[in-house]
């Protein structure tokens, strides 16, 4: 009788630990939900605004030069996975496709979209390094304060003229023809590039939602 008691004692714990477990896993999950919800929205904010930055390129002009060096990338939110790591809260994720898909995640922004950012940075240093080369930063903020995504009218060719004499680019004029056609090749290229970091992006979005839809499916979460 007193074994039975015993046994009887410890199934009696053990069922009241795998209930606290599942809990625990469901929690997991419903901020997991929450991190991929948050992500979704901010990804597609970032591939919208590198769409704006890319048009800004294709039609480089002083009102656009700013703009088409604007610089914008998306980081995941590994909240819930980074405690999920730390904690040893692998082991409580019973749905081990579930577990398995998190885990392939986390690697791809760990590994693929990092290496593809690093990448797509190079680039826009290289850029910027030309830039600051060939253009006056003073000159492009002043004509981007008074007309901001406007075109200066032809009115003000004498003004922006002024801006210019007063601040002459200590080059000669074939040097600075060499600069400026290597910073429009840089500029291209960097628009080029574009293409390897959206398609890192895509397959971010794509992982991202396979996710959402298997966490919903096995967990009975909106």
């Amino acid at each position: 009788m007193l074994f039975l008691a015993v046994f009887c004692g410890f199934l009696a714990e053990n069922q009241r630990e795998h209930i606290v477990e599942h809990h625990r896993e469901k929690q997991y999950m419903v901020t997991m939900l929450e991190d991929l919800k948050s992500d979704t929205s901010l990804l597609n904010t970032t591939v919208k605004y590198w769409d704006n930055i890319n048009n800004n390129i294709d039609s480089v002009a002083g009102r656009h030069l700013n703009n088409a060096l604007d610089y914008y990338s998306f980081k995941n939110n590994d909240r819930t996975i980074a405690q999920l790591k730390n904690a040893g809260g692998f082991r409580l994720i019973q749905k081990k496709v579930v577990a398995g898909k998190i885990i392939l995640f986390d690697q791809f922004n760990i590994d693929a979209a990092k290496n593809i950012a690093e990448q797509h940075n190079f680039f826009y240093e290289t850029v910027v390094t030309l830039r600051n080369k060939v253009f006056v930063q003073g000159v492009l903020n002043k004509v981007f304060q008074k007309f901001y995504f406007v075109s200066p009218p032809v009115t003000e060719n004498s003004w922006i003229d002024s801006l210019l004499s007063k601040n002459m680019i200590p080059l000669p004029p074939a040097t600075q023809t060499a600069l400026l056609f290597e910073f429009k090749n840089a500029l291209l290229a960097y628009r080029k590039d574009f293409s390897n970091m959206k398609y890192g992006y895509d397959n971010i979005k794509l992982q991202m939602d396979e996710l959402i839809k298997l966490i919903r499916e096995n967990y009975n979460l909106n």
